[in-house]
């Protein structure tokens, strides 16, 4: 795989805001045996390149996923979005699997990792 020139920057970014938002959970009274839904982001290209990750998400993982548009006057965007289903999780956990959707989003359409979210649980 021919990493993208992003690639680096978005690990090293999300590795510094991964330990930042799970501190944030924690103030929430999230622990290691807390199930959340983790939400997720990514930029794609083109619409054939969302297809392409979206694809290779759907196979390898049982996560909610679509390709999103928008349009404004200036531009067209695609997007990927989804949602995992309830798991529990640790912040080694969610480092590497940040690193994991990275990859992924990298290799499969060459889509950029834009970020994930948590619902606190009820």
């Amino acid at each position: 795989m021919a990493v993208p020139g992003w690639f680096e920057e978005t690990v090293a970014r999300q590795a510094a805001m991964t330990p930042q938002t799970w501190a944030v959970l924690q103030e929430h009274g999230v622990d290691s045996d807390t199930e959340l839904k983790l939400d997720f982001f990514y930029d794609a290209p083109t619409e054939e390149r969302a297809t392409e990750l979206v694809a290779f998400l759907r196979l390898e993982t049982d996560y909610e996923v679509d390709v999103d548009f928008a349009q404004s006057a200036e531009r067209r965007t695609w997007s990927v979005v989804g949602t995992t289903h309830p798991t529990a999780v640790t912040k080694e956990i969610l480092q590497e699997w940040v690193r994991w959707m990275i990859a992924a989003g990298a290799e499969y359409g060459e889509c950029r990792f834009d970020g994930w979210g948590a619902s606190l649980p009820k």
